[in-house]
């Protein structure tokens, strides 16, 4: 089951509001209306989004406002601005810095929702592509290697990483390559999952009052059943799971006899050391009967420059137009960027800079619009001189710990993986 793509309208015209939710919800996306800036963060910081579509005028502020106190998430979510005239400067100043396009007003409903499905196109399902096969890391070869044995099994499943690690993606390779491949896979949000309405969503209601409806343990039948941040379940609704998740047992709303599920549960969480509080431990004991780790970019240095190139591969098969190819320098500042949104970063820089690339060459200057040129050799500097000390300081740590990555780790306040990254990034020897 395809999941729907998710658009953040900040708008605070009520009759062009009202014409984009109608129209977005009418081509299959999952529009959110924020009528001013205070609004507009507080949806972001809520959840994550797959584009934005931003009016730059606003009651309390201005788009602009919007996208430079959250830039780290711009970087990685696709931001449209919606502009009167007057303020086509202002726009054209935004998508230099890394918005991926911006519509003048009145502006054509339909050119915005064929951007928005360009831009949100690798969105709607979880399917493993191309790309997911690099596995030059060590890292990911691993995780791979072990995948079809996790597959095989009927477990429950609860897959950890970063955010953007592609854990997503991951489970619904997991579910291909399962006996469960032929039924479906669906895919619910943590944070959809109320303290009211969860039960509903989840497990249906029964014939009563009105029509009864199926929950999405119904629908996924013998398939997979996919629960993405569990995390972001309602402490009340985290309580109800836990015979669910421990006994595949649940009833519906207003049912009086209990229902089997019959497929297998999987979840993602976008920790990487301890569980966050919130989450219950007896819910988590219950999910983690299989626990793997989606690596972030930043253990996957091997596979960078192969997974841009096979990004690239994809958008520009997907476009049908004028294929696009990296110049020299974009491939250089792909490997030397840290990469903190992942693969999702990945591909929205990609994605980004095909639409807007000048020419045949993506370079530097388009994926990472948002670095000043006149700051990068200053900035290449820093970034040298910023490793130079994390090497000293890990072969200080290294040398007063004998060489014992366990408590070298300990010393330095980082987990033991990170520590194994961060010495396999900057040449340091295991030995």
């Amino acid at each position: 089951m395809s999941r729907k793509p998710s658009v953040l309208i900040v708008e605070d015209d009520e009759i062009l509001a009202s014409s984009l939710l109608t129209r977005l919800a009418l081509e299959g996306m999952e529009p959110e209306l924020a009528c001013d800036c205070a609004s507009a963060l507080a949806a972001l910081d809520r959840r994550s989004f797959d584009a934005v579509v931003s009016d730059i005028r606003l009651p309390d502020g201005s788009g602009e406002d919007v996208f430079w106190s959250q830039r780290s998430r711009f970087s990685m979510t696709p931001t449209i601005f919606a502009t009167a005239f007057g303020d086509v400067e202002q726009a054209v100043r935004l998508v230099k810095l890394g918005a991926v396009d911006y519509l003048t007003k009145p502006y054509d409903l339909g050119a915005l929702v064929e951007l928005l499905m360009r831009v949100t196109r690798s969105a709607g399902e979880a399917r493993p592509r191309a790309s997911d096969l690099v596995a030059r890391s060590p890292a990911m070869a691993r995780l791979l290697g072990g995948l079809d044995r996790i597959a095989a099994s009927d477990r429950n499943l609860l897959l950890v990483g970063p955010s953007g690690a592609g854990k997503k993606t991951l489970a619904r390779r997991i579910h291909d390559r399962s006996p469960r491949a032929a039924h479906p896979f669906v895919v619910v949000e943590g944070a959809a999952l109320g303290a009211t309405s969860g039960e509903r969503i989840l497990f249906g209601r029964a014939e009563g009052e009105g029509r009864g409806e199926p929950g999405l343990a119904a629908q996924a039948g013998e398939g997979t059943l996919l629960i993405a941040d569990i995390a972001d379940i309602a402490p009340d609704m985290q309580a109800r799971l836990t015979r669910f998740v421990d006994e595949h047992l649940y009833r519906r709303v207003d049912a009086a006899a209990e229902s089997v599920f019959a497929g297998r549960l999987m979840a993602t969480g976008t920790w990487t050391g301890d569980a966050p509080a919130q989450l219950r431990a007896d819910l988590l004991d219950r999910f983690g009967v299989l626990t793997i780790r989606a690596p972030g970019l930043a253990e996957r240095g091997e596979d960078l420059a192969e997974l841009a190139e096979t990004m690239l591969a994809d958008e520009n098969a997907a476009a049908g137009d004028a294929a696009r190819c990296f110049g020299r320098d974009a491939i250089a500042a792909i490997e030397a960027h840290d990469w903190p949104g992942n693969l999702r970063e990945l591909r929205n820089r990609i994605v980004r800079a095909r639409l807007l690339a000048e020419g045949p060459s993506i370079g530097a200057a388009d994926l990472f619009p948002d670095r000043p040129p006149a700051e990068d050799a200053a900035e290449t500097t820093l970034d040298a001189a910023r490793r130079d000390a994390e090497r000293q300081a890990i072969e200080a740590a290294l040398a007063e710990n004998g060489g014992r990555i366990v408590e070298t780790a300990k010393a330095l306040g980082v987990s033991r993986v990170t520590l194994w990254s961060k010495m396999k990034r900057l040449g340091i020897a295991k030995d």
